[in-house]
């Protein structure tokens, strides 16, 4: 099974339109998406829309979180917070509605691979989850969380990092962030999703035998930059685009 995970769309839609494409052409069975559809950007429903219209499963990221709560609490309008405020009622309606993560069982022979879906950790949302995190706390997420592969967003820069216990070779813990479709921070510019591949010869115990490739895909960014600089949202947003920072 190939699993396209995208992530951190962020109202990108040129981004996100040429990700779907790309995802198409890689023929993936499923689509899973880490949340945060909104923010920083024009075109919140547009994405929305397509999400709803394909049917991808999607976890809440902070930004869905908290766009649900500007629109409940209807707060006045600044800078800050019109790339939540431009989001249609039925959208906030789904966004409120999405679940904290995602857990799926593989059974694979006479065993299972356990895989948990999240925005930031399996503890919040808002929790960044980097590369160089201390491996004994890395290790301690996934015992709790009774997990072998971890996939999470958040950080915007994607990595696949192998854990193993006190170095035995019984079972690995596979860490991997599936980067951002629509504001990467990696210093490439370039769109990031990741195709996860799980298949017979898929095994926590066999570190190799799970795939992990990650797709950059170009768009138009100077769309993007002109939408939002004709739009009230800060001009700032287009530097981070450029520069991906």
């Amino acid at each position: 099974m190939k699993i396209a995970i995208i992530s951190d769309i962020h109202a990108n839609l040129p981004a996100f339109e040429e990700t779907l494409k790309s995802i198409d052409e890689n023929e993936v069975d499923v689509i899973y998406c880490l949340g945060d559809l909104v923010g920083y950007n024009v075109w919140p429903n547009a994405v929305i829309n397509e999400i709803r219209k394909r049917k991808i499963p999607t976890i809440a990221g902070n930004h869905d979180v908290k766009a649900v709560e500007i629109n409940k609490s209807k707060t006045t309008s600044d800078n800050s917070n019109i790339a939540y405020q431009m989001i249609a009622k039925n959208h906030i309606d789904f966004l409120s509605d999405l679940p904290a993560h995602i857990k799926l069982e593989f059974k694979i022979a006479n065993s299972s691979v356990n895989m948990l879906l999240v925005h930031g950790s399996p503890y919040s949302n808002t929790e960044y989850l980097f590369e160089n995190r201390d491996e004994k706390e890395i290790i301690d997420i996934f015992q709790k969380s009774e997990t072998d592969i971890l996939v999470c967003g958040h950080t915007h820069i994607p990595y696949h990092r192998i854990l193993n216990k006190n170095n035995e070779s019984e079972n690995h813990f596979h860490l991997i962030n599936a980067g951002s479709v629509g504001k990467p921070k990696d210093g490439n510019p370039k769109s990031c999703y990741a195709i996860i591949t799980i298949d017979t010869k898929t095994s926590k115990f066999d570190k190799e035998s799970i795939s992990v490739k990650f797709i950059r895909v170009k768009y138009n960014i100077d769309k993007v930059a002109e939408a939002i600089e004709n739009s009230e949202l800060p001009n700032n947003y287009v530097e981070m685009l450029r520069k991906a920072i």
